[in-house]
């Protein structure tokens, strides 16, 4: 009625150490119908889903040093990405095109890390921001393509950046107190939410949206743990995101002005929460 999409048919991708090591997993938006994706019996984080929901990208230790893997959903398949030689290929994410594959790596000398833009097999890469920083967590705007936003510590403690495709047109978002990460687009490019400290409770972070254009920010999360790695549901109106609020790490939902807070998963401890078709 009003514009958004439902959320009938998406799916949550997430990060669960249930069987005794970190593994992708999926579920209903209503955290029915979980199901282990990866079987690797390692390390398998930070997943990213493509736009028409048929891939997902993770970070695994699989070969000891940390590599990108693709995979398609339906059948679950290794599609297979080529790592560049680096101690450290992670944190990827699609483009809104489903064509191309950002992420952080510290190729070519091993200096961690810079952002890097690659083909779905990993062919074709090239850089984007300049070496002598840890700039990860690239995450380009749905809606224009365009531009990325980034955490980088090249102003000192970790913040959000955002800066066009080519790297050559930068500015920093958060206003430099605390630490900022985990920065995720709504569906329209104008909103983005994110994690933040505040400057006031060091390592304790809470989830905040700002409006880039302004950059306004509103808090979300009070007093209640670490929250963390928020995640736009499609409909634009639903984030899910990581607490531990109940005592341990789990996945939980809520509108995207802090209220409706739902617990989606039990077993184990679960992370980073992508949602999408």
């Amino acid at each position: 009625l009003f514009g958004a999409q439902s959320l009938f048919g998406s799916h949550i991708y997430f990060v669960s150490d249930r069987t005794g090591h970190k593994e992708i997993w999926a579920m209903d938006p209503d955290g029915g119908n979980q199901r282990q994706i990866t079987r690797y019996n390692s390390l398998s984080i930070q997943p990213a889903l493509s736009p028409d929901g048929s891939k997902i990208a993770f970070t695994s230790y699989l070969r000891t040093n940390p590599g990108i893997f693709v995979f398609s959903v339906d059948p679950v398949r290794d599609l297979r990405f080529y790592n560049q030689r680096a101690s450290v290929n992670s944190s990827p994410s699609f483009t809104p095109d489903g064509k191309q594959i950002v992420y952080s790596s510290s190729a070519p000398n091993d200096r961690c890390c810079r952002i890097f833009v690659a083909n779905l097999d990993g062919s074709g890469l090239r850089p984007i921001s300049s070496a002598g920083w840890i700039d990860t967590e690239p995450k380009v705007n749905p809606k224009t393509g365009a531009e990325m936003a980034f955490v980088s510590g090249r102003s000192g403690p970790q913040q959000v950046y955002r800066m066009d495709m080519e790297g050559a047109v930068m500015e920093r978002l958060t206003p430099g107190e605390g630490e900022a990460s985990n920065p995720s687009w709504h569906p329209g490019g104008q909103i983005l939410a994110y994690a933040w400290t505040r400057g006031y409770a060091t390592g304790n972070f809470n989830i905040f949206t700002m409006d880039v254009a302004t950059r306004k920010y509103t808090q979300l999360t009070h007093s209640e743990g670490k929250n963390e790695n928020p995640s736009w549901g499609p409909d634009g109106v639903h984030l899910a995101f990581m607490s531990n609020r109940g005592g341990s790490s789990q996945i939980w939902t809520m509108l995207a002005d802090g209220t409706q807070a739902r617990q989606l998963t039990t077993q184990g401890r679960n992370y980073t929460p992508v949602w999408g078709k």
